[in-house]
């Protein structure tokens, strides 16, 4: 019997989704495998928004390693999390069908339902300057703040209210992978809109 393929993946609740999924896959073809959870840089300093942190691959550098020096013998990444250029030795082996690409607004208050009825100054969590670029030309007069976690935890600190948060911004598709779904109060397709 031969051995089982290992599958390098982070420890957060997408990304154990997305290598299950994998798993899944490979397991249609009878193909045993095995789960290694390795931790990144960017799962341990969330004390600061990415886009503070010095040098890339905050997500991948670790497992990079690990398929290099043979520990695991596949990677499974969020694409969104790769570097535009891969290490010598790596290549991009393949890319599933796309999850929906919208955003998600999660609130605090039950009776808030999108971005136009947050109040004036409410403080908008999101990780992605993308978004905080969208959120700050449409809604000015909001707190735009960093927000750090894994999904649910994320979702988590909004129900919560924790440092002052009244929503956030999120990708739609891991909300949706993640049985969350039902705290999204707003659906953005293409842009973010009132």
């Amino acid at each position: 019997m031969s051995r089982a393929v290992k599958l390098g993946t982070r420890g957060s609740a997408l990304a154990l989704w997305q290598a299950e999924w994998v798993r899944a896959a490979l397991a249609r073809h009878r193909i045993a495998e095995e789960l290694v959870v390795i931790a990144t840089r960017g799962d341990a300093e969330v004390d600061r928004p990415l886009h503070q942190l010095e040098g890339k691959g905050f997500f991948t550098r670790e497992i990079e390693e690990a398929l290099l020096d043979g520990r695991i013998d596949i990677a499974v990444h969020s694409l969104k999390d790769l570097p535009t250029e891969l290490p010598d030795g790596l290549a991009l082996g393949v890319v599933p069908e796309r999850g929906i690409a919208a955003e998600a607004l999660v609130t605090r208050a039950d009776g808030i339902r999108s971005v136009a009825g947050l109040a004036a100054g409410a403080r908008v969590g999101t990780s992605s300057l993308r978004r905080v670029a969208q959120l700050r030309h449409l809604r000015p007069d909001l707190e735009v703040v960093p927000l750090r976690g894994n999904v649910p935890t994320r979702v988590q600190k909004v129900k919560e209210g924790r440092d002052g948060l009244d929503a956030a911004l999120l990708a739609a598709a891991g909300l949706e992978r993640l049985g969350l779904a039902h705290r999204i109060a707003q659906r953005h397709d293409r842009e973010i809109r009132a």
